[in-house]
């Protein structure tokens, strides 16, 4: 009567997948333990599938009860499946309505009812029922049809409204799955004789594995420990259960460390490190976050001084790694439940960043951060998603700052800064979020937004208007290391029209630390047509040597430079500047506050003045405003 040539084998390989998954570490994490009830209940389903089968083709040689018993475990572990493939799809949105409990037993009641029904049909006959001649199906059996369609369409539905919450790959995997419970569900429908609906199941399962429950998704390939996705559902669920601390640390200067004792070496230190946590702390999970970042999460009631402690006596001693001693510092950041976090992502913003806070520290002590008290990690978390927000949705302003002709008085160019706006809609100094752009590598997109934003301004007309010869728009250090930056440049000022030579670039000394890399990429602007002053001179590592390799036309001369000199004048500044105009080179101050500093500075032969004497930046309409036709 039934066909087992699918079931048999499914069942094969479901065995082997359940034993192999619960042979591997394990994250304790909601998801996971979703996964192995389902595989649990699965090879349940199939064994009373089986087992009912077989003895409804064998009235006679089963006693009434027990085919009433195993019919009525089928049903109701057929029902509890569909609910718990519906319950994996939630926990992949992370969707569990703890805050919604109406809706939560809402959503449960079919299942709920379902139940009930297949329960009582041992007594009404509703959902199959038992005589003489043996099983039969009742007039409701078709409410495991309707149990399993209701689960898979609200599942559906769910991905459709929160899919923004998984990327591509998981949203079509996840689509995948409850397709083929859908499929499964109508061939079984069509064809009940044939016990293929396990296989379905299977399949459905098996894309669930791949893309969602391969173990070495969450486990760090440096050591026993678990990486950083793990560690971010960790937090999440964390947070749903109670009080949690977190104790991390950090390796301190972690990136010349690696310079220092080789690649393979710290690595190795990684691993050792790994080691040493899961053998030391066993009651707390245990992460690898990257970039010498480690992490303990434990409960409400870790004792994170203790641990604290005895981590840092650990790091007094060296770690040995290929026969060489590392000798390590680190600093510690500390994070509990009890602080007012607004989500996951908004703690892992502040860890990362006092991560970098701590990893800058120097000397033997213990550095702690407690992020539960130090609110500038907050600002800088707040700073750094004003800068991706004003990156993302081309946000990013352009002030100008008038450059005055020492000669005429008259305002000749103008230097091009960028500002960005926090949720207020007040202004964030540069001298804040340029750091951060620099650190978090959006920096090449802000300068692209600039350079950009200042060649739209000139190809509307705008330096005629104000009498105007050129621009001067920055580059930063890290800029300079970007292969295709002249490419980039190029496409923008063939985009919108432009010289080259309208807009100056300002190069810090900063950048002039890796003088090969620098030397290839100002030739290759330079060859584009662009013309380059020196900014900031004075603050950094260059010299009159230096400088004389370089095509720069324009030295500026660094506020702190100049108002050293308007304090206590000396002959070092003019001897400076008399040197750099024998190398046929103009000098801009800056800083100019006051009209004794503007006059000071033309005397020592300055060609152009910068300061708040003539005008602070200004946005490009009260620019326009003030100056157009002036």
């Amino acid at each position: 009567m039934w066909n087992y040539n699918f079931v048999l084998p499914g069942f094969m390989i479901l065995l082997i997948l359940l034993v192999y998954y619960l042979s591997r570490p394990q994250v304790s994490i909601r998801i996971n333990r979703t996964f192995i009830i389902l595989l649990l209940i699965d090879c349940l389903v199939i064994v009373f599938d089986l087992i009912a089968s077989e003895a409804d083709s064998n009235p006679g040689a089963v006693p009434i009860w027990a085919l009433y018993l195993v019919n009525l475990l089928y049903f109701l572990l057929f029902n509890a499946r569909s609910f718990w493939f519906y319950l994996y799809t939630m926990d992949i949105l992370h969707l569990q309505f703890r805050s919604l409990p109406t809706i939560k037993v809402l959503f449960g009641s079919v299942f709920i009812i379902a139940e009930f029904i297949t329960f009582m049909s041992i007594f009404s006959g509703d959902v199959f029922y038992i005589d003489s001649m043996g099983y039969h199906a009742g007039p409701f059996y078709h409410i495991i049809y309707v149990n399993f369609v209701f689960y898979i369409f609200l599942s559906l539905l769910f991905l459709w409204f929160y899919a923004k919450l998984l990327n591509r790959y998981e949203l079509i995997s996840a689509v995948a799955f409850n397709v083929i419970l859908l499929i499964g569900n109508v061939v079984r429908y069509l064809m009940p004789q044939y016990l293929v609906m396990n296989t379905f199941c299977l399949m459905a399962i098996l894309i669930m594995y791949l893309t969602f429950q391969n173990p070495d998704l969450y486990t760090s390939d440096r050591g026993p420990t678990l990486n950083r996705r793990a560690f971010h559902i960790m937090l999440e669920e964390a947070k749903d259960r109670g009080a949690y601390r977190v104790l991390c640390f950090v390796l301190r200067n972690y990136n010349d460390e690696r310079e220092i004792y080789g690649y393979h070496q710290m690595d190795q230190g990684i691993t050792l490190i790994s080691e040493y946590l899961a053998e030391t702390f066993k009651k707390e999970e245990r992460y690898y976050l990257r970039n010498g970042c480690f992490a303990l999460l434990g409960n409400g009631t870790m004792d994170w001084d203790g641990i604290q402690n005895e981590i840092a006596d650990r790091f007094q001693k060296p770690w040995r790694a290929n026969e060489a001693d590392l000798f390590l510092n680190v600093s510690f950041v500390r994070l509990s439940s009890e602080a007012n976090h607004e989500g996951v992502n908004v703690i892992l913003d502040r860890l990362l960043t006092a991560f970098s806070e701590a990893g800058k520290k120097v000397g033997n002590n213990n550095v702690l951060i407690d992020l539960d008290q130090i609110h500038e990690i907050d600002h800088q978390v707040d700073v750094k998603r004003a800068l991706e927000h004003a990156i993302e949705h081309d946000e990013v302003e352009i002030y100008l700052q008038p450059l005055i002709d020492c000669g005429s008085d008259q305002m000749i160019g103008a230097e091009v800064l960028a500002r960005i706006r926090n949720e207020e809609g007040r202004i964030i100094s540069p001298g804040v979020f340029i750091p951060i752009a620099e650190q978090n590598g959006q920096i090449n997109r802000l300068g692209a937004q600039v350079f950009e934003k200042a060649c739209r301004f000139i190809s509307e007309g705008n330096l005629k208007k104000t009498n105007l010869s050129w621009l001067n728009v920055n580059l930063s250090p890290i800029q300079c290391m970007k292969k295709d930056l002249s490419q980039e440049f190029s496409a923008i000022l063939e985009k919108y029209g432009v010289a080259a030579d309208q807009i100056h670039l300002e190069i810090t000394e900063a950048s002039m630390i890796d003088l090969s890399m620098l030397q290839k990429q100002i030739i290759t602007l330079k060859d584009n047509g662009f013309q380059f002053a020196l900014d900031d001179y004075g603050s950094g590592y260059s010299n009159l040597t230096r400088v004389k390799h370089y095509p720069f036309i324009n030295i500026k001369l660094d506020m702190e430079v100049v108002w050293d000199y308007f304090r206590d004048k000396d002959v070092l500044l003019p001897a400076i500047v008399k040197a750099f105009k024998q190398l046929n080179l103009t000098i801009t101050a800056e800083g100019i506050e006051t009209k004794e500093m503007a006059e000071s500075m033309k005397a020592i032969g300055c060609d152009y003045l910068q300061g708040y004497y003539f005008s602070q930046p200004l946005p490009v309409e009260e620019f326009l405003a003030h100056y157009e036709n002036a």
